[in-house]
This record gives C-alpha cells, structure tokens and sequence, in this order.
C-alpha cells in the first residue's frame, strides 16, 4: 500500500521512476516510525488533542478517545519498523529534533488561541440569546420560563 503525499518526498514526483517512489516511500515510512518513537511524541500527541478537545462538541469527545486508544496499535507498528532499520543521519535528527520542539510551541500557542476564539464566541452567542430574548418579550409581554433555556443564559 503506498502512503500519501510521496510524491513530496525526496523527489520521486509525477516524473521520478518507481526505484525513487520506493526509496522515498521507505523514507517516508522511517520518518513516520522516527516520529512516532521521538521523546516529543506524547507531549505532541497531548498539545494536538488539546487542540482538538477546545471546540469539540460534547457528544463527540469519545471519538477522540477512541481514536486515542487505536493509535497504540499504530505506534507499535512504527516502533518496530525503527527497530528493524537504520535511524535518520544525526543532521537530520536535528532537524527533526528542532522541528518537533518548534511545533509543539505552535501547538500549544494555538490551543490558546482556540480557547480565546472560544470564549469570545461564546459570550457573543449568550449575549445575542438575550437580545432575542427581550425582542421576543418586548414583542409578546411575557417572559421566557423555559428552565432550560434559562439555564443556557
């Protein structure tokens, strides 16, 4: 099965042989298990279903979790594809190193961002919630009772 996006990857494009699509795959795939056995990967793993959870209804953080518990799986395979082959030249383990650390930064800057976003929109959804409120009262003289409702206000 051939992983996304190779095409990207070392130069084996729309007009690179099948030898170069293959080596390039096998890079792909040693990136994948370099990655997914980094020091970092738990603390990236965290900082992007952080960022997932922020504006996820609900009803639907299972599926978060769920995915969660699949990935173990997954990183045992790419742990023992790491183990049966060589590891990255120490100039791209820098470069792997550095770009990891940079976006866990990112990642952790944008679920506060998220969480801004958030609030902000959520104090503007209430506060329009009453201004149609009041219209409605203005509009029929009686107030809302709706436990409920009240409960979102």
């Amino acid at each position: 099965m051939q992983e996304p996006n190779l095409g990207m990857m070392g130069g084996g494009g729309a007009g690179g042989s099948s030898g170069e699509m293959a080596i390039s795959g096998e890079h792909h795939r040693q990136l994948k298990a370099e990655i997914a056995t980094h020091p970092l990967y738990e603390q990236l793993l965290s900082a992007h279903v952080s960022c997932l959870r922020v504006a996820t209804p609900i009803d639907q953080l299972p599926l978060i979790d769920a995915q969660l518990q699949q990935s173990h799986h997954l990183l045992r395979s790419y742990a023992s594809h790491s183990q049966h082959n060589h590891s990255l030249p120490p100039h791209e383990r820098q470069e792997l190193d550095n770009f990891l650390g940079q976006y866990l930064l990112v990642l952790c800057s944008f679920k506060e961002q998220l969480q801004q976003h958030v609030r902000v929109h959520a104090v503007e959804a209430v506060v329009a919630c009453r201004e149609i409120e009041n219209t409605l009262q203005a509009l029929t003289g009686r107030e809302i009772r709706d436990e409920n409702y009240l409960r979102f206000l």
